[in-house]
């Protein structure tokens, strides 16, 4: 048995190209993420007993650190 061992048509990465496609899977995350509304971002995030009590509340929170950063609003564009 190969128990361990990588086989030999598995492709594995250097860690330089693992680090790479973590970075580029990050900031396609954070570009998505930020070219939501502030209302489809508050619906995304909403879930029963959600800290901040209503889509209402998480979108007035999503605007108000917009406003605070708005670099990372940028990233998206």
């Amino acid at each position: 048995m190969n128990a361990g061992l990588i086989p030999a048509t598995t492709f594995v990465p250097t860690r330089d190209q693992a680090i790479r496609a973590a970075a580029a899977a990050l900031l396609d995350a954070v570009a998505e993420r930020a070219s939501r509304t502030p209302r489809e971002a508050a619906e995304a995030a909403w879930y029963p007993g959600h800290r901040l009590g209503s889509v209402e509340a998480i979108e007035a929170e999503i605007i108000r650190r917009r406003a605070a950063d708005p670099a990372v609003v940028s990233i998206a564009a």
